[in-house]
């Protein structure tokens, strides 16, 4: 909306992201389509073969799909055989074919520590991690930095530069008036601290209420729902996306 050219990139295998495009992975992509397509280790498509626009002006997608799930367990085999480039550089390739294309390349990743999380972090410039204020969450997502810390450090080992411009933590699905949440809000910000982000991501029912008709809060207008609900919500997203522009920009050295 603000004018930059966008490609996202689902590698989830449940596809969430794409499905929110208006995409149905499950039948659009059956056979071929999805960014498995560009990073599969037998006769990978161009990346702008399996990129396609999404309804809304300036957003491209390179769509996830449950065939992801074959990179996971293709990989071993493909390490074992020596294949070319590594699995932690085919994400990145594939991006770099494209990327004058676009101005911000966005990676969903899956909610887990395998081959293509660790292919998005080689492939990424700047992380941002959702942390969802409540205990458990926090203590997973402690037991995954440690994990991941210790894998990148092998890729690195194998000669790959791993310099990101930023890492920011988003407190997300945030309920202000929720105690406990509060306290570990403030328990990660004096853990942390400016890592992690100033605006939260608040849980809202106006967020809920969109996505039951895979819709955004842009679309679906103040007059669908509660105003005051419509108003809190729609100034956390644009909170959170100013302050994310901002680090962009600081990593693109405009400030």
């Amino acid at each position: 909306m603000h004018g930059y050219r966008v490609l996202v990139i689902d590698m989830d295998p449940q596809a969430s992201l794409s499905s929110m495009t208006g995409l149905r992975p499950e039948i659009d992509f059956s056979h071929q389509g999805t960014i498995y397509d560009a990073i599969r280790y037998t006769d990978p498509l161009p990346m702008e073969e399996v990129i396609r626009k999404t309804y809304f002006h300036g957003l491209d997608i390179a769509a996830g799909g449950l065939i992801l799930s074959e990179y996971e367990t293709e990989t071993p085999y493909a390490l074992r055989q020596g294949s070319e480039p590594p699995f932690y550089l085919r994400l990145r390739e594939a991006i770099q074919s494209v990327e004058a294309n676009y101005d911000l390349v966005f990676i969903d990743c899956p909610p887990q520590l395998g081959f293509l999380t660790l292919s998005s972090l080689v492939a990424s410039s700047s992380i941002l991690i959702p942390v969802v204020p409540n205990f458990i969450d926090v203590a997973s997502l402690a037991q995954f930095l440690t994990m991941a810390a210790s894998l990148l450090d092998t890729i690195r080992d194998a000669g790959m530069t791993l310099d990101y411009d930023f890492l920011r933590y988003l407190v997300s699905r945030f309920e202000p008036s929720d105690g406990p949440q509060a306290q570990v809000a403030g328990l990660l910000r004096a853990n942390f601290g400016k890592r992690v982000m100033t605006e939260t991501f608040l849980k809202s029912t106006a967020i809920s209420d969109a996505g039951l008709t895979h819709q955004t809060l842009f679309e679906v207008g103040r007059g669908s729902m509660n105003r005051n609900t419509y108003d809190r919500a729609m100034e956390s997203v644009n909170a959170v996306a100013r302050e994310l522009e901002q680090d962009i920009h600081r990593a693109w050295g405009r400030t």
